[in-house]
């Protein structure tokens, strides 16, 4: 398994979309930055982090951890080495977890150049660092729940196995049927249950992470507000990594059987 891995990762030699993932990692926390660079005292870096977070993970990662399995799957099929793999032997699930490893790598490493990369930018501005812990420990545990929310999407592409304009297609619907989800009452304001707002992973992890956003001194009424009143829905690490573990594992079967009935 581990030479699997790392001859998954010897495909991003001729693609630069790791470069890429790695280079949009920074693109938010500098974005934030000067979005607060000639904002009056009251922010700081909680704000800068929950800033980072929201668009960079919520609306970025998720589309590129599926572009990047698109790299992942299909590379085999277009170069017809699957056969290849075949015969020394290696099964379909072993070439499955290896590629799902890499997403996963490249999802907290993702995620903890965003925290790195919103620290320095914190400083340039001159805000004390709290929190520090805390926030990496998030940053970690986002990756790897990010990871999980892009699983559902990465079936679709694998299950279709079209060209990469369909996937394309397909990761701009989840992704933008997320994100918007997570910012309407109907997918944040329900309890765990048979909901949207269970449903659908980002709107999930948004209630999980929202919980360590605690407004500080410098927020406004309208944010002391919004924060009381989605108390009774925060959802617990416990239940949030339960919900997406079952998620992924469900996801992670589909595509073995979907891998083991393709075509040689």
């Amino acid at each position: 398994m581990h030479n699997l891995i790392l001859c998954e990762f010897q495909k991003f030699k001729r693609r630069p979309l790791f470069l890429l993932a790695t280079l949009a990692a920074f693109i938010f926390p500098v974005l934030t930055t000067l979005l607060y660079w000639n904002t009056p005292g009251g922010q700081d870096y909680d704000n800068l982090f929950s800033g980072v977070v929201d668009p960079g993970n919520f609306l970025l990662l998720l589309p590129v951890l599926v572009v990047i399995s698109t790299s992942l799957f299909f590379t085999e099929q277009d170069s017809d080495t699957l056969k290849n793999l075949a015969t020394i032997p290696v099964s379909r699930g072993q070439l499955v977890m290896a590629k799902i490893s890499v997403m996963a790598v490249v999802a907290v490493a993702y995620s903890l150049v965003g925290f790195l990369a919103s620290a320095v930018c914190a400083k340039l501005l001159g805000m004390a660092l709290i929190n520090m812990g805390q926030k990496f420990a998030l940053s970690v545990l986002l990756g790897f729940m990010m990871l999980a929310a892009a699983l559902p999407c990465v079936v679709l592409v694998v299950w279709f196995n079209k060209s990469n304009l369909i996937s394309i297609v397909i990761t701009l619907f989840y992704t933008i049927v997320n994100y918007v989800f997570h910012l309407t009452d109907v997918g944040m304001k329900t309890p765990v249950g048979l909901n949207v707002g269970t449903i659908l992973p980002i709107p999930l992890i948004a209630k999980w992470f929202l919980q360590f956003d605690k407004p500080g001194s410098g927020e406004s009424a309208a944010y002391y507000e919004f924060y009381e009143s989605m108390l009774p829905y925060f959802v617990s690490t416990p239940v949030c990594l339960g919900i997406l573990g079952i998620l992924a594992a469900i996801c992670i079967v589909l595509m073995i059987r979907i891998y083991n009935r393709r075509e040689l």
